[in-house]
């Protein structure tokens, strides 16, 4: 999904804005619903960005660190550790591409986290539930 976005940069010379076409590629398994409702956004409309053919994920194993009891059960406590990320567009895994200007991949926390030195990984940000509890959208986005 391709947007117009408008960045403000602070630079040596005070504030920029400029126009970019920026495309916001979801790589959750779910659409994200960006909440305009107030603040920033009041009296615009919501918007959607639907899930794409592109995943990000991150493979992980761990490994058993103590046991505790709960009740009458054993239950293991273990350390997990991230191995590596994969990659994949309709279903074909290949490398991860290289940082483009004008490409935001929006990803899971765990992604994110796993990726540290990325700056064109979004996460959801500002979470809002209905009233049985479940996410229903988002206010904005965030960076690690």
């Amino acid at each position: 999904m391709y947007k117009m976005s408008k960045i403000v940069n602070d630079s040596e010379d005070g504030l920029r804005e400029e126009e970019t076409l920026t495309r916001y590629v979801n790589t959750t398994p779910h659409a994200i619903n960006i909440l305009a409702g107030s603040g920033l956004n009041q009296g615009k409309a919501d918007i959607t960005i639907p899930s794409s053919n592109v995943s990000i994920r991150v493979k992980s194993e761990s490994e058993v660190h103590c046991l505790t009891i709960v009740e009458h059960l054993m239950v293991e406590i273990r350390k997990r550790k991230f191995t590596s990320v994969t990659y994949l567009e309709d279903g074909v895994e290949m490398p991860l591409p290289n940082q483009q200007k004008g490409v935001l991949y929006i990803v899971s926390r765990v992604t994110a986290e796993a990726l540290p030195d990325r700056s064109d990984l979004l996460m959801v940000d500002g979470t809002v539930r209905d009233d049985d509890g479940r996410i229903i959208g988002c206010t904005g986005f965030a960076q690690l």
